[in-house]
This record gives C-alpha cells, sequence and structure tokens, in this order.
C-alpha cells in the first residue's frame, strides 16, 4: 500500500451514538430547539440553521483565507488525530478530513445535527455535551478546534469544557479557540449597537460571558494550558469585497434564527416583518459606517507531562 494511503486510526470509546439527549427535540414558532436542560445553546437546531453554519464555513474561510491558526500544518500532513469541539453539522470536520487523508478526525456535539452514514472514512462522530463529559479518554488528541460557542456556553460551561479538553488533549498537544467580539463592533452605528446590547443582555441573563475572547488567558491559565498566542482579523460587515457581503448576510442570518430570543427583550421584534425591515436598515448603516467585526483565534498548549 503506498504511503498515500496510509491512515491514523483513533481509538474511540463511544462509535456509536447511544445517548438519546441528542435526539430530544423541542418546538418554538416554527423552529427546532434542543431539549436538555444542561445545554445552554439558544441557536435553533433545525435543517435552516444547519444550512446557516454549512455557509458560514466557506464564508469565514474565505475571508480568512484559511480553516485555523494554530501551527499545525506539518502534524496534519503527516497524520495525527483531531477534534472538532461543538461540531455542529461538522462542515469543518468533513473538509479537514478531506484535505488531510492521513490524519483521523473526531466531532462531538450536543445535538446530533451531522450526518450520520454518510460521512470520509476518516471522520467519526458522536454526541455529547462538552461542558459535561467528552466520551473520550484521556490523552487522545493531538489537537482540538472550537468556534463559535458563545452563545451556547455559561461562565461555568467554560471552565467545565476547558477543563475536558485538557484532559483528553496529548501533552504538548494543541488547542484552538476561534470566537467573535459582537458586543463592540468597531465603527458601529445605533441600530446595531441596539441589537448587540439586547444580545449582550440576554447573554448576561443566561449567566454566558459577553467577551468571552478578553477572558481566554484567564481561562486557559486556570484549565491548566500554557503558550497561548491571541491573533485578532478584523472582518468587513456589508462593505469593500464580496467577502463583506457573504459576512452580512451570515450575520442577519443569524440573527433572524434568534429573533424569537432577542423578541423577548424588545417586543417591536415579536412581529417577522418589523425585524426584518430592522436588520435591513443595519445593513445600510454597516456599510455606511464601514463597520467590522473583531474575529479571535486563540491557541494553546497543554503541558508536556
Amino acid at each position: 500500500m503506498s504511503s498515500s494511503h496510509i491512515k491514523v486510526k483513533a481509538i474511540v470509546t463511544s462509535p456509536t451514538n447511544s445517548s438519546r439527549q441528542g435526539y430530544k427535540f423541542k418546538y418554538e414558532e416554527g423552529r427546532r430547539y434542543h431539549a436538555d436542560e444542561d445545554v445552554s445553546y439558544i441557536l435553533p437546531n433545525d435543517d435552516d440553521e444547519a444550512d446557516r453554519v454549512h455557509q458560514q464555513h466557506w464564508i469565514l474561510k474565505y475571508a480568512l483565507q484559511c480553516n485555523y491558526h494554530a501551527p499545525v500544518t506539518k502534524m496534519l500532513e503527516d497524520g495525527i488525530v483531531v477534534l472538532d469541539s461543538g461540531c455542529g453539522p461538522a462542515t469543518w470536520t468533513f473538509e479537514m478530513g478531506e484535505t488531510y487523508p492521513r490524519s483521523a478526525f473526531h466531532g462531538v456535539d450536543a445535538s446530533c445535527v451531522f450526518p450520520e452514514d454518510i460521512k470520509p472514512a476518516n471522520v467519526e462522530l458522536v454526541i455529547g455535551n462538552i461542558a459535561k463529559h467528552i466520551p473520550y479518554p484521556d490523552n487522545t488528541f493531538d489537537y482540538i478546534h472550537q468556534r463559535l460557542l458563545f452563545l451556547g456556553l455559561t461562565h461555568d460551561d467554560w471552565e467545565n469544557t476547558l477543563k475536558e479538553l485538557l484532559r483528553i488533549l496529548k501533552p504538548g498537544g494543541y488547542l484552538e479557540l476561534v470566537e467573535p467580539d459582537l458586543q463592540e463592533l468597531h465603527n458601529v452605528g445605533p441600530l446595531l449597537s441596539k441589537l448587540q446590547g439586547t444580545l449582550s443582555d440576554i447573554l448576561i441573563s443566561k449567566g454566558m460571558p459577553t467577551k468571552v475572547h478578553d477572558q481566554f488567558e484567564e481561562l486557559l491559565d486556570k484549565a491548566g494550558f500554557e503558550n497561548y498566542v491571541m491573533k485578532m482579523t478584523p472582518l468587513k460587515l456589508n462593505h469593500t469585497n464580496k467577502a463583506g457581503d457573504l459576512l452580512w448576510e451570515d450575520y442577519s442570518h443569524g440573527c433572524i434564527n434568534i429573533r424569537s430570543v432577542l423578541a423577548k427583550s424588545n417586543t417591536d421584534w415579536e412581529s417577522p416583518e418589523v425585524f426584518a425591515a430592522f436588520l435591513e436598515a443595519s445593513g445600510n448603516e454597516a456599510k455606511k459606517y464601514k463597520t467590522c467585526i473583531n474575529y479571535y483565534a486563540c491557541y494553546a498548549q497543554k503541558p508536556l507531562e
């Protein structure tokens, strides 16, 4: 067998999705949500949201010109074991699996929103609440990737998740966390300030950090990581180039998908039509002000033992 066909195999303790929690759903205003009280995620988990997250992956890759920031390219090419923490529909997991066939990729998510049967041969997906217990043995992964969970983890959840991620990461392995700053947009106007202020109030009421990237250093230190590096990229919102247009499409789609949550604080937005008009005006404002979202990527290592 040629070396190009060599695959790295990971030992998986939960090769089948035995947890029924990932299949428990509830419905509100025609949208499907998880029904696990231990999961704080406020976005829907239906097909429309899965489609948005699929598209978001390609938009971010186009805007950032990369899929990751940690210095792991040579490792991925040679063959390592990787976890996508909070993988959602597993778009990142699948593309990385196809790009790096010598590496083994695993995805874990609290809800079964990923394909269970059709997937690359070097990809495995399981259900698990990352803030409680990740169903893998200690020291399993060389690299762990986690992004865009700011609407899904409370302060306690972040601490518990990082402890679990440290446990399953190999000594010397890399953890990468990626989150935007949606509280303080750059060059923001009054409409988007109102929207983000409402979202921040909701996060605070649910015990979630509003600017978790500001806490990365403290959280990583507390969990036991070292050698952290932070990178920030300003992402244009509805201006300048195609990436800016696409990012606005994703941003506005995400806002629509949490409209019912936002409307609990602003009753004007209980009407989908009123909220759609507000978003259209916000998009025009972002174009006028040349608003940007600061996008933070932080990677760190587990100490060598």
